[in-house]
């Protein structure tokens, strides 16, 4: 039996239009209309509006992987002016250290409140959510541990391939669940070897030596958050979508269903925890600095009298956040051939370099799929006519590319929904020199798969807060 394989959804399916987003779509047609239409109404071709126009649409189309040049120069001025503003950097003033208790304040790229989370308990003890007022969407972050994957067969991982995929359709069923973000973290933690009392010397010094030499290793868990959009509620929860209590009740219900999906797809349920305030800030203290792990609580939780950090500092192509360099990377380049199931699996469970790979998944409801397929076969009739008149036969990659169009139109018959998906991976370490080391083996991991990772220059702390685990990446 061989492992299951598939193929990434091409780029029609991701909301694309020949090959260009919507916003590029837009400008583009908008700067056309402008240079176009007062043609018609006598103006000279000559004018400075026809260069000008054409300049916008060109800049708009042109892709430099998946960024237009517009977005870059965006992403260029906006860094520019946060570094000639004092914005890329921070220090925590001593006052600032007793935070209100169950609220979390995450700043944008100007250093600005970007938006407040309350934190809510929950009718199960010891669990609770972020609640984004303002935008009626409540997150609820779950820590849990993979199964071993490595020594499995074929066909249990196969299984958990299948299994994913279900949990996923199965979600586009739930309208209000609106986002799922995956985070598979490989981390710092400190090692404590203690020998039983009345231990033989040869005991004590053996300790005493790996103590010494590993004091630090890397472990590995997995973050899975889900955020459930009130305003998308249907049915008989609308009535409680109003209230915080049935806000709790309609997330807390949607959180059972899906932990019951994961067990199918290798997660490990006896250790799941539904984590709370305290032991969110636990996590991410321990992102930006790994020694903190003596502050925290025997459940994991950081005191509201400890900030986050003490310091950040935001560069072109890194964050320094207290002990810690970060870089965030996006995946702006899938592989293009079928790949097998845990093509990542190298990459998670390394122990060299701390890591997030994080993965969205927006569920889509069949009309919204259905809508994808039929910009996917557009493309795909406007590709094969290219081809026929150029006399050049139909690609192996096309023919791939029909024949999944033909499976989705089956799929969409059975009442599922489809998924659209993004990658991040944010690598860190103590130094610069280890940062660079890690970033190098990640791309060449990355290349060996025929995927292609983007530096996300000038863009950095907006990399930074989807690796933190508070289900923000993919944001809409």
């Amino acid at each position: 039996m061989s492992v299951l394989s598939s193929n990434f959804a091409p780029v029609s399916r991701a909301g694309f239009v020949a090959g260009r987003s919507k916003p590029q779509v837009f400008i583009i047609a908008v700067a056309l209309f402008v240079a176009v239409v007062p043609l018609a109404f006598g103006a000279g071709v000559f004018s400075w509006r026809m260069p000008v126009c054409l300049a916008v649409a060109v800049l708009a189309g042109w892709n430099v992987r998946g960024r237009s040049l517009i977005g870059l120069a965006a992403i260029k001025l906006g860094f520019g002016l946060r570094k000639a503003t004092g914005k890329t950097r921070w220090t925590v003033s001593p006052y600032a250290a007793n935070q209100v208790v169950g609220v979390i304040d995450l700043p944008d790229e100007t250093g600005k409140r970007l938006r407040t989370f309350d934190v809510v308990g929950t009718e199960f003890s010891g669990a609770a959510f972020l609640w984004d007022k303002d935008n009626g969407e409540a997150t609820a972050v779950l820590q849990l541990h993979s199964l071993d994957w490595l020594f499995q067969s074929d066909g249990v991982r196969e299984g958990r391939v299948s299994g994913w995929s279900q949990a996923l359709k199965s979600c586009a069923e739930l309208s209000d669940v609106s986002r799922i973000v995956t985070q598979a973290r490989v981390y710092y933690q400190l090692n404590a070897f203690r020998s039983e009392t009345g231990a033989n010397e040869f005991v004590h010094t053996d300790l005493a030596e790996a103590a010494a030499d590993m004091r630090v290793s890397c472990g590995h868990d997995v973050i899975v958050t889900i955020t459930v959009d009130t305003a998308k509620t249907h049915g008989g929860d609308v009535k409680d979508s109003g209230t915080v209590a049935g806000v709790s009740r309609i997330l807390s219900d949607r959180v059972q269903t899906i932990v019951q999906l994961l067990k199918s797809c290798g997660a490990d349920l006896d250790d799941i925890r539904w984590l709370d305030g305290p032991q969110i800030r636990g996590e991410i203290k321990c992102m930006f600095n790994p020694e903190a792990v003596g502050t925290l609580d025997e459940y994991g939780g950081l005191s509201d009298n400890v900030p986050l950090s003490t310091s950040w500092r935001e560069y072109a192509d890194d964050v320094k956040i207290d002990a810690m360099y970060l870089r965030s990377m996006w995946v702006d380049s899938w592989p293009s051939d079928p790949v097998q199931a845990g093509w990542l699996h190298n990459i998670v469970s390394n122990g060299r370099w701390p890591l997030v790979l994080t993965q969205v998944w927006h569920p889509l409801p069949i009309e919204k799929a259905e809508h994808k397929l039929n910009n996917q076969l557009m493309e795909l009739e406007r590709r094969d006519k290219i081809n026929q008149k150029l006399g050049r036969p139909t690609s192996e990659r096309d023919r791939a590319e029909a024949k999944e169009a033909v499976n989705r139109r089956k799929e969409l018959a059975q009442g599922y929904g489809d998924v659209e998906y993004k990658g991040f991976v944010t690598v860190s370490a103590p130094s610069l020199d280890l940062l660079n080391q890690a970033t190098n083996w990640v791309e060449g991991e990355f290349r060996q798969r025929s995927a292609h990772l983007d530096r996300q220059r000038d863009n950095q702390w907006a990399g930074v807060l989807r690796a933190l685990p508070l289900g923000q990446a993919g944001r809409k």
